[in-house]
């Protein structure tokens, strides 16, 4: 176990110093020991999900829509969880802006734009105040679009 250093002086004596040394060399063994168990559990996995993918290749399903699929609805679900962050007026603004932008604000490039270029951001403001108080409610209750 480390020594603990007396008070009152500066410095650890030479075998003092090596515990601490020592110490942290089992501490970076046992961190290896537990990467390895972990990326042995990961390759576990991984190859179950190559079976998986196999076996669907097998039914007629490729591999590549599967892959694509579950990567979307990883994406929807952390845009539906952002969405559900904003308050309430930031909500229906956002809901507003991807409506007049339709599938372009779902891009990269759509966001940048809202980002970056007033008149975008202009007419976003415009088609957003000329909403009424019914359709800004729909909007409110609307789920993201994607």
């Amino acid at each position: 176990m480390t020594k603990v250093l007396e008070q009152g002086r500066n410095r650890a004596k030479p075998d003092e110093a090596a515990s601490f040394v020592e110490k942290f060399e089992q501490l970076e063994a046992e961190k290896l020991i537990e990467k390895m168990t972990s990326m042995a559990r990961i390759k576990k996995i991984v190859d179950q999900q190559s079976e998986l993918l196999d076996d669907a290749k097998g039914q007629g399903v490729p591999k590549k829509v599967i892959r694509t699929v579950v990567k979307a609805r990883s994406y929807e679900a952390k845009s539906k969880a952002a969405m559900e962050e904003l308050e309430d007026d930031d909500a229906a603004d956002a809901v507003a802006i991807r409506k007049a932008l339709g599938d372009f604000a779902d891009l990269p490039l759509g966001a940048a734009a809202i980002e970056r270029d007033d008149t975008t951001s202009a007419v976003v403001k415009a088609v957003n105040d000329s909403l009424s108080d019914q359709e800004r409610e729909s909007a409110r209750q609307a789920p993201p679009i994607h």
